[in-house]
């Protein structure tokens, strides 16, 4: 699979795996219904979510270097910041991304996966802040 193919969420749908499929619409709503302010782009064929810098990403198994049998990873761009009181994320090697890995729709930690975000989304604008307070 080509990841530079997928420029939107229409295409990059289409090529996942049914189980992918239903946990990546299932991430996505919950991403756009509790943080409307995100916005969706694509970067390396997967879908990055966005407010002043990339928050998230959804990483199906059935890519390249996935790293994982089955399931979705929902990706955290600054992982290492996070507090991770939840448990769930995985640094493996990686310096800052960490991942929680999801095996299927109905094994979706959604309250878990909420806090996480809302940490992410404060991190986010705090790092913002930080960027904007340098500049001047």
């Amino acid at each position: 699979m080509n990841l530079a193919k997928h420029k939107d969420f229409d295409s990059f749908y289409e090529a996942l795996l049914p189980v992918e499929k239903s946990i990546c619409l299932r991430l996505r709503e919950l991403l756009l219904t509790h943080f409307p302010q995100m916005k969706e782009q694509f970067g390396y064929g997967v879908p990055y979510y966005r407010l002043h810098g990339r928050i998230c990403f959804m990483y199906p198994a059935s890519f390249p270097y996935s790293g994982h049998d089955a399931g979705v990873a929902l990706g955290f761009t600054r992982g290492h910041l996070l507090s991770n009181e939840q448990g769930l994320l995985d640094m493996g090697a990686r310096k800052e991304v960490a991942y929680v890995r999801i095996p299927s729709a109905s094994a979706i930690p959604e309250d878990a996966l909420l806090e996480m975000l809302h940490e992410a989304v404060l991190l986010d604008a705090e790092l913002a802040g930080n960027r904007v307070k340098r500049k001047k």
